[in-house]
């Protein structure tokens, strides 16, 4: 788990420019099973997968099982603005995670997975019908950042009632993100460059709830309803701050040197710089044992009334970007033609499909329509079994949009295709002998 962890921390995992502001870009929760149904999993639960997105989920497991999941994912972005577009791509570590009984009364899930990720490069300059690249006024300013959040959670599931089980994860989130911007002046030689860092670290724990009611119809029916909550946190960390100038740039071209500070803050925070927000989530999933899964989620996230590195929920100036609540809607369906066919393996495949459509929680500046930035996927998957064991290898593709080009915005098209094992071992069987 060590290893993994390290691991996560130095990937880069997407190079959206919209992961510029505050902590970057949230992720969402789920495996395999999840991505392949439109990231559903409030009232999802199986006794196959793990499932992450509602802890009381974990009670499904039967008592004498132990799980292993792990995956990778691999992503191209094609990003656009009304004049240029460029991709990018690459692949991977997506999670880890365990799940096993305690006893007959609980189950306990233990995993690491990306939190937020940072990942962009770009850059903005004055060049227009009055001013060329070559004019002595001409202004360049770069932009880059990167790094991510990660957590690692431990999760506990009861039944205190038949049929209705309760859940929840204690998380510790670590890692930090950074955000530099250079301005430059190409043709003046004697033009200092002046360059801003800002540097967000994070650590500290956190604690949200889940519930699923299971109720049964007819033979091989039944309705899940499940429900989660995450109360309001604030977390500690340390915001530092450097602004310099300097006269040329070190080889990679992106620090400078030579270099005067102009102004270096340090500033350690204890819930009031960054705060997660009052999140809740209902789901609905119908289910014929063996044979198929509808489900639907609404999820809505308070981050107007939480406190963010670097954005405001309400400013006087029509430029830059706030944040509102996010809200999420999404879909999913699993179908498997016939679990007990011996002979012909397609019929044991599981089928899964699903969308979501999320109204995320930055919001447009009001010169560009002051809209939030909505994010629109399509899913599609398989669950593979291994002959005469619950161990599967499973793929998710999704396919979305994000963002939009009018205004002088930035669109994204992208796709990802994400790959896991689900290991299955009976590691809890008491063995008797004659």
């Amino acid at each position: 788990m060590a290893f993994v962890s390290h691991a996560a921390l130095a990937q880069n995992r997407t190079y959206s420019p919209y992961s510029r502001y505050g902590i970057g870009e949230l992720q969402a929760d789920g495996f395999g099973r999840n991505a392949a149904m439109g990231h559903t999993g409030i009232a999802l639960s199986s006794s196959y997968n793990l499932n992450n997105v509602n802890p009381a989920s974990y009670y499904s497991m039967d008592s004498i099982s132990f799980f292993f999941e792990g995956g990778i994912t691999g992503f191209e972005q094609k990003i656009k603005t009304e004049e240029a577009s460029t991709r990018f791509s690459d692949m991977n570590f997506s999670y880890f995670a365990i799940g096993y009984p305690l006893s007959k009364w609980g189950f306990m899930s233990i995993g690491v997975k990306p939190e937020s990720l940072v990942g962009y490069k770009f850059f903005d300059d004055s060049e227009s019908a009055d001013i060329t690249v070559s004019d002595g006024d001409y202004t360049r300013s770069n932009y880059q950042g990167s790094g991510n959040t990660t957590k690692a959670y431990a999760g506990l599931a009861l039944s205190p009632i038949k049929n209705l089980s309760f859940g929840a994860h204690f998380s510790y989130i670590f890692g930090s993100v950074e955000h530099n911007s250079l301005a430059e002046f190409p043709n003046d030689p004697f033009g200092f460059k002046v360059a801003t860092s800002e540097k967000i670290s994070i650590n500290d724990f956190y604690i949200d709830f889940g519930a699923q009611y299971k109720l049964y119809l007819k033979e091989r029916h039944n309705l899940v309803i499940g429900a989660i909550y995450q109360p309001k946190t604030g977390m500690r960390g340390k915001v530092t701050k450097l602004v310099a100038a300097g006269t040329g740039f070190d080889r990679d071209g992106t620090t400078i040197i030579n270099a005067d500070s102009l102004k270096f803050t340090e500033t350690k925070f204890k819930g009031n710089a960054l705060e997660l927000p009052e999140k809740f989530g209902v789901g609905l999933a119908y289910n014929i044992d063996d044979m198929m899964t509808v489900t639907a989620d609404y999820s809505l996230s308070k981050w107007s009334e939480s406190s963010f590195p670097g954005l405001n929920s309400s400013t006087t100036n029509e430029n830059v970007f706030t944040i509102g609540d996010e809200q999420s809607i999404a879909f999913g369906l699993e179908f498997i033609p016939n679990y007990r066919s011996a002979n012909f393996y397609p019929s044991r495949i599981k089928y899964r499909i699903g969308t979501s459509y999320t109204q995320e929680y930055l919001v447009m500046p009001e010169s560009a329509g002051g809209d939030h930035l909505k994010d629109f996927g399509i899913t599609f998957g398989l669950g593979l079994p291994l002959k005469r064991s619950k161990t599967s290898f499973n793929l998710a593709f999704e396919w979305g949009q994000r963002g939009t080009t009018n205004n002088s915005l930035i669109k994204e098209n992208y796709m990802r295709l994400s790959m896991n094992l689900t290991l299955h071992e009976y590691w809890f069987m008491k063995r008797k002998f004659d």
